[in-house]
């Protein structure tokens, strides 16, 4: 196998590579000197410090949930899938886990997130709907399972099983995604996607709309996190009242969080 190979002088041509494994032995020259020691890009690196982010506190949780139907959010938040209860969940896990999911099943180049669709729509509804538009797939930290999986599946059984979920992000985060123009919306971005993402294909997609005329430019991972959280500030004001009971939890962290004067 023939490739590039980076030299002292820069890149050197045609070099061959028998195996994986000649890159890996000690031994072999294109990584390390005669006197042993390894090239500056051979040399280990020490990864990058993260930081600690402190575990969310459940009160709540007095049986420990079983890590075979609980699902661990990147903030340390347990959600018990056989008993979902979103309440005190923060956004940024939404923001965090949509952003490092990718649509279409991982098939669309560049490689672009259901953070990135899910700004997409709420842009396209009328703006009292963008909150709720924002939100209508906060549920697929889950995955996002592509469209022909669950037809197979049974879309309507699919549905069912994840509507416990998907109803305790709807109560904690306040907003009604079961509106048809969010619906509508999120075929026009699928549209859209299928033509600027995905290569073309024999396929008939005559169910879609037209896609929408600007262009998708997908942004990568650490920005749509960036811009999902934006345009939640931008739209939060959207959200619905809350049940009382997730109204009550929210309203005593948020006396918890203000200082004494």
């Amino acid at each position: 196998m023939r490739c590039a190979v980076v030299t002292d002088g820069g890149l050197a041509t045609g070099a061959v590579v028998r195996t994986v494994g000649d890159l890996l032995n000690p031994r072999n020259p294109m990584t390390h000197r005669a006197d042993g020691r390894g090239r500056p890009w051979a040399r280990p690196r020490t990864p990058p410090a993260v930081p600690e982010r402190p575990a969310t506190m459940q009160l709540d949780l007095l049986k420990r949930p079983d890590g075979r139907t609980a699902i661990l959010m990147p903030s340390g938040f347990v959600l018990d899938l056989l008993t979902p209860d979103a309440t005190g969940m923060p956004i940024e896990d939404i923001a965090q886990c949509l952003s490092s999911q990718p649509r279409w099943g991982g098939a669309a180049r560049p490689w672009y997130s259901v953070a990135e669709h899910s700004v997409m729509v709420s842009r396209l509804v009328p703006p009292p709907l963008a909150y709720s538009a924002l939100m209508h797939d906060c549920e697929e930290f889950l995955g996002d399972w592509p469209s022909p999986v669950k037809v197979m599946l049974d879309r309507d059984y699919v549905k069912q099983r994840l509507h416990p979920v998907k109803d305790a992000l709807r109560r904690w985060f306040g907003f009604n995604d079961e509106v048809p123009a969010i619906k509508q919306a999120d075929l026009v971005c699928m549209a859209t996607e299928l033509r600027d993402l995905l290569p073309p294909a024999w396929l008939d997609w005559g169910h879609l709309p037209p896609a929408h005329p600007d262009r998708i430019v997908p942004v990568g991972p650490d920005r749509a996190y960036t811009l999902f959280l934006e345009r939640y500030e931008e739209s939060k004001h959207l959200a619905q009242p809350l049940n009382a009971k997730a109204g009550r939890a929210k309203a005593t962290r948020s006396r918890r969080k203000t200082p004494n004067p």
